[in-house]
């Protein structure tokens, strides 16, 4: 602390008209300069004790720290644990559901091989065949084993009871005899990797083939059975039918051209519709990835409690390198692929039970008009009552297919319905988690209400306080308004009788610079001339060859004694605690504040020579 400022002291002297002559002042720069940049006022602080404190307060840091991510490991740990019950939940379900299918599976196929092993069956040779071509496979499974497997077990015992043998001559000087064994046994060893790594390779290639023809288009359309084979035009049956009037026949025959024309359109909008959903039957994925995703679904129920997020967090794990956007999509797509295909095949089936209603109808039509004719022949009817009931027969087809698209549109209104069901059902999950997300926010806010009030209080209490200390610092300042006055006073009356000080002492120091000078005069030294001093050695000189210098030198010890000051001394200077309370209040940059801070003055007075006269107000001489 350097007395009225605050700026870092500076060991450059500053000389002022009013310190030039007094010896005093030249006595404590003496001793300042002698001490260095230090102070013997002020002690050295002990940075060990500092260093020991800093380490404790760490330490206690780095302990809160470590409790605090405990406590969020073990709150973690918690939830982690939670959802694995949870999952655990639905995969024992699932279990079961799968042990039980497979039972189901396993009975059925013993039924299936026991009636077509039977002699009534029609089937039996085929599964006869089966059986032969069953034990052929687990004959070749068997000289497979013996082949490969089989092998490397007796080579595997080989070598243990080689090691059982020779395993303590290894590291001792009788190891030279079995090095040639060794090698020899890595050769093999080496051989027997090469041919396993041939035999695996040619393994995965056939299993990768078999993949391929088990996936292939046709087996799939063969085992799916899920869409009925349509036969596009007029059925050959259809046109082998006879009828009386090749008008009413050709009419029928075009209703299937129109039935094809009607369906194969509602088939093309439901594919461009659906056109992202066709490109691929995983969604651009990975089948192994698709084949999980589409598992994990359906573990979980739809009366699941949050079925959603734990199906995603399921996902999520076993699914690591797939993010929660790609995963949303994937669903989303997996949503419309489901309804693309129940869509398309409830139109195929349609389709064809709309053409075998149609035939049927068509049959019936001709018949009744071979019935008709008959009957005109019978009853002599005439060419124009065969008309009229040819038109009726038209105007039932015509009936009837009203009927028919009455019946679609009934059909894909109910589908429509049961999608908009869905959508509804989606709707409510979503408004389920936002009405969730929205108490979640109420709450947020009434925490940031009521920290606003807080505020608001905290700031009413501060804004009285301040007017509190404005209202005081007014006063204060009228105050000290009337001190200044009356300081300006005592400072021009100091200044006038110091003004008259200082000509004195100039009077003073004048005529002691004569009296001085009349004795140098008369005590002036006479010195004898020495030619010699010129070739002699200097001490700077000597000093360099080591002549007349101590040899005990501490190199290490500093050149200037480092001190500084204590905690509890700066907290106890006034100035401090002005400076503190004015920064709790919000005045610290107020002008009269740093006015307020420069005038206040330290416990002990500074010295004269740490005063500043920068602040100072001028004399008539400056």
């Amino acid at each position: 602390m350097t007395g009225r400022d605050y700026r870092p002291f500076v060991s450059e002297q500053r000389v002022g008209n009013r310190e030039i002559g007094r010896p005093e002042e030249a006595d404590k720069l003496l001793l300042r300069m002698k001490q260095g940049l230090g102070s013997s006022r002020y002690a050295a602080p002990d940075y060990e004790k500092l260093k020991a404190l800093a380490l404790d307060k760490k330490i206690a840091a780095n302990r809160t720290l470590i409790k605090v991510n405990k406590l969020a490991a073990i709150s973690k740990a918690s939830r982690e644990n939670s959802l694995l019950k949870q999952h655990k939940m639905v995969w024992d379900k699932e279990l079961r559901k799968l042990e039980s299918a497979r039972k189901i599976a396993e009975d059925e196929h013993e039924d299936l091989i026991q009636r077509g092993t039977s002699e009534e069956s029609s089937i039996s040779m085929f599964m006869l065949d089966m059986e032969d071509y069953t034990l052929q496979l687990a004959a070749q499974l068997q000289e497979f084993q013996q082949a490969t497997a089989d092998p490397i077990w007796t080579l595997k015992e080989d070598l243990q009871a080689w090691l059982a043998e020779n395993g303590h001559l290894v590291g001792t000087d009788q190891m030279g005899e079995v090095l040639d064994q060794h090698a020899e046994i890595c050769c093999t060893i080496d051989s027997v990797k090469q041919q396993q790594d041939r035999i695996m390779s040619v393994l995965n290639k056939e299993q990768r083939e078999l993949e391929m023809d088990l996936n292939s288009s046709t087996l799939n359309k063969i085992f799916t059975g899920a869409e009925k084979f349509v036969v596009e035009g007029i059925p050959e049956e259809a046109k082998e039918l006879s009828c009386p009037h090749n008008a009413l026949k050709e009419s029928v025959l075009k209703e299937f051209i129109v039935l094809d024309r009607r369906y194969k359109g509602m088939l093309k909008e439901l594919d461009k519709r659906h056109e992202f959903v066709r490109r691929s039957d995983t969604g651009e994925w990975d089948p192994n990835d698709h084949f999980t995703f589409q598992a994990l679904v359906e573990q979980h129920s739809h009366d699941l409690p949050n079925r959603r997020t734990l199906y995603m967090d399921r996902l999520r794990r076993q699914l690591p390198h797939k993010n929660r956007t790609e995963l949303v999509e994937h669903e989303e797509w997996v949503r419309s692929h489901r309804y693309y295909n129940n869509h398309r095949k409830t139109l195929i089936n349609t389709w064809a039970k709309s053409k075998q209603e149609l035939y049927n109808k068509a049959e019936a039509v001709f018949a009744d008009a071979f019935l008709a004719e008959e009957l005109q022949r019978v009853s002599l009817i005439n060419h124009q009552k065969q008309q009229e009931i040819c038109q009726q027969l038209y105007e039932k087809i015509q009936l009837w297919r009203e009927q028919k698209m009455e019946a679609e549109r009934l059909e894909a209104e109910i589908e429509a319905r049961k999608q908009e069901k869905l959508e509804k059902q989606r709707i409510r999950e979503w408004e389920i988690e936002q009405k969730r997300r929205a108490v979640d926010k109420e709450k947020i806010g009434e925490f940031h209400t009521r920290l606003e009030k807080e505020q608001e209080i905290a700031e009413k209490a501060n804004q009285q306080r301040l007017e509190e200390l404005q209202r005081l610092m007014k006063v204060q300042a009228e105050h000290d308004q009337e001190r200044v006055s009356y300081r300006k006073e005592v400072v021009a009356r100091k200044l006038q009788a110091r003004q008259e000080e200082i000509e004195r002492k100039l009077e003073e120091e004048q005529e002691k610079e004569r009296r001085l000078q009349a004795l140098r005069e008369t005590v002036q030294p006479i010195v004898e001339t020495d030619p010699m001093r010129i070739l002699q050695a200097t001490q700077a000189s000597n000093a360099k060859l080591g002549i007349g210098i101590e040899e005990d030198i501490n190199i290490q010890k500093p050149l200037f004694e480092l001190k500084g000051f204590s905690a509890d001394k700066v907290i106890s200077d006034p100035r401090l605690k002005l400076e503190q309370e004015l920064r709790r209040a919000g005045l610290h940059t107020n002008p009269y504040a740093m006015k307020l801070l420069s005038q206040t003055k330290p416990l002990r007075p500074p010295r004269k020579d740490q005063e500043s006269t920068l602040l100072k107000t001028p004399s008539k001489l400056e």
